[in-house]
C-alpha cells in the first residue's frame, strides 16, 4: 500500500486527500523507507499497490527515490480524466488492489507475501480475505493504526475469525516491527507489497 502506510495522505478527510495529492509536497511515513531498507538488505522484493491513479506514477516514484524506498514494480489505478477524475477517486479507492494483489500471487506461486497496510480503509478486510484464499502464500500483514479508524473491537475480531492471529501486527510507528520480522529463507522468496 501508498497511501497512509508510506505516504501521508489522510484518506479520512477528503479536503485533506484531495490537498496532500494534488497541492502538497509528497511526505514519507518517518521510519517506513528505513524498515524497508533493512528488508530489502535482506532480500525481500517490492511490490507497491494503491488505488492512486498512474497519472501520479511520476510524483509517487520520486517520492520513493528521495525517500530512500527500495525498487520495486508500482501498480496504480487505470484512469482517464473522462471518468469524471474527483468523483470517481473518492468512490472507488482502493476497490482494485484485491484484484492485483490476487495477480501477483498467480505470477509468482512460489514466493512468500507479507502485505503492509493501514486501519484507514479497507486494506484489513482485503488482507484478511485474500489470506483465507491463499494461506500458503502470505507470511505476515502489518497494519499501520491510523487514529481516525483504528482495528480494533468488531472489526478486529471479525478478521481475526478468518485469519490465524500469529499472521497479523498492528503498529503505529515502524519501530515496533522488528526488522527481522520478515527473515528471508533463500529457498523461499519474500516479497513485500
Amino acid at each position: 500500500d501508498i497511501d497512509d502506510t508510506i505516504k501521508h495522505t489522510d484518506v479520512a478527510s477528503r479536503r485533506s486527500l484531495l490537498a496532500n495529492t494534488f497541492l502538497h509536497e509528497f511526505r514519507s511515513i518517518d521510519g517506513m523507507s528505513n524498515l524497508y531498507r533493512q528488508w530489502a538488505d535482506q532480500g525481500a522484493v517490492f511490490h507497491y499497490v494503491s488505488s492512486s491513479p498512474w497519472q501520479l506514477f511520476d510524483p509517487l516514484s520520486e517520492l520513493c527515490e528521495t525517500a530512500g524506498f527500495p525498487c520495486g514494480t508500482m501498480h496504480l489505478r487505470m484512469f482517464r480524466l473522462r471518468d469524471h477524475m474527483l468523483r470517481r477517486m473518492l468512490l472507488i479507492r482502493r476497490k482494485g488492489k484485491g484484484a492485483v494483489i490476487r495477480s501477483l500471487f498467480r505470477s509468482f506461486p512460489n514466493r512468500r507475501f507479507v502485505l503492509v497496510g493501514d486501519s484507514g480503509e479497507r486494506d484489513p478486510e482485503i488482507y484478511a480475505t485474500l489470506a483465507r484464499k491463499f494461506p500458503q502464500q502470505i507470511e505476515r500483514i502489518l497494519i499501520r493504526q491510523l487514529p481516525f479508524r483504528k482495528l480494533d473491537g468488531e472489526r478486529m475480531l471479525r478478521l481475526l475469525r478468518r485469519v490465524p492471529t500469529d499472521r497479523w501486527q498492528l503498529f503505529h510507528d515502524p519501530s515496533e516491527i522488528p526488522s527481522d520480522s520478515v527473515a528471508i529463507d533463500s529457498a523461499v522468496p519474500r516479497v513485500l507489497v
